[in-house]
């Protein structure tokens, strides 16, 4: 067990320093929640599932019976809540003599690493989205696939070919995502309302999508469709380090990427009777996954 003593800190017990960074850095906004439904648990774990509708009517030519359909049950996910959690140990002399206030922002130091595990573990789903290591859709394939199983038949996709930044290759996947059909195979309304991406094409995609005209054919006066037409905002998030990028559509609480709490981050502080030291610890209980992840689409990175 790690457990700050003076000895750890035996730079800072006498004064003479005329400062000692803590790493208050400022951190990134949450902004892995524009990717997920929120939501929370009072279980032990939670379960999604989906059914298809009915397919397109049936011409009744005159005196015969009428055609009858019947919805299809899709699969049933669960949502199992993991427990995170993380403590620090600090002797009483430690709280007691070491200066500069080190002892003091544990509480808060906590608070950061609880707040960047949870990014991570939100991000993971796309920077693994395309395998099925750490998640799986309702169908047992990986979040972004090109064979996504429709129940009433048939695949449907949202997962493409890797492919830099262009006007031409977002235009492909912005077509590509709002051709997905529903489980019988009949349009809605899919639209792409936000592009997503890492810092490495924050600069491109700012480019393509800012720009007045289409950046491969400003000479020529064309108008930016995807800006004019679109109006498709940009989400960048640090946690994705690679050069996957994509596309998404409006929010849907039961349908994409799902997030519980059940137990959200909370700090405690214990005090150990005989040494007198302090344990802070921090805990959350939460899980993240998608039965139907038809909200989201991805272009991988090239291997």
């Amino acid at each position: 067990m790690a457990t700050e003593t003076r000895s750890r800190f035996n730079s800072y017990i006498a004064p003479g320093l005329f400062a000692v960074s803590k790493e208050s850095f400022k951190r990134y906004p949450e902004t892995w929640k524009e990717f997920y439904a929120m939501r929370t648990s009072k279980r032990a774990y939670e379960e999604s599932g989906y059914t298809s509708g009915f397919g397109y009517l049936i011409q009744k030519p005159e005196g015969t019976g009428v055609t009858y359909d019947a919805r299809i049950q899709g699969p049933v996910k669960r949502w199992v809540h993991d427990t995170w959690a993380l403590a620090c140990k600090i002797s009483q002399e430690a709280i007691e003599d070491v200066l500069y206030g080190i002892m003091k922002t544990a509480m808060k130091d906590l608070g950061v690493s609880a707040a960047a595990t949870r990014h991570l573990l939100a991000i993971r789903m796309l920077m693994n989205g395309n395998n099925t290591t750490y998640h799986t859709a309702g169908d047992s394939l990986s979040i972004f696939n090109d064979s996504h199983v429709r129940l009433g038949g048939g695949t449907w996709d949202n997962l493409g070919d890797a492919a830099d930044p262009s006007p031409a290759a977002l235009e492909a996947v912005v077509k590509n995502f709002e051709a997905i059909t529903d489980h019988r195979g009949k349009k809605y309304d899919q639209q792409a309302e936000y592009v997503w991406c890492g810092p490495a094409w924050e600069f491109k995609f700012d480019q393509i999508l800012g720009s007045s005209a289409d950046a491969s054919a400003i000479q020529s006066g064309v108008k930016n469709s995807m800006k004019s037409r679109r109006g498709l905002s940009l989400k960048v998030d640090h946690e994705i380090t690679d050069n996957r990028w994509g596309v998404g559509g409006r929010k849907d609480e039961d349908v994409g990427l799902i997030w519980f709490d059940r137990i959200k981050p909370t700090l405690s502080r214990h005090g150990d009777p005989e040494t007198g030291d302090a344990n802070f610890v921090i805990r959350m209980r939460c899980s993240n996954e998608a039965n139907d992840p038809r909200q989201m689409y991805m272009v991988p990175p090239f291997s």
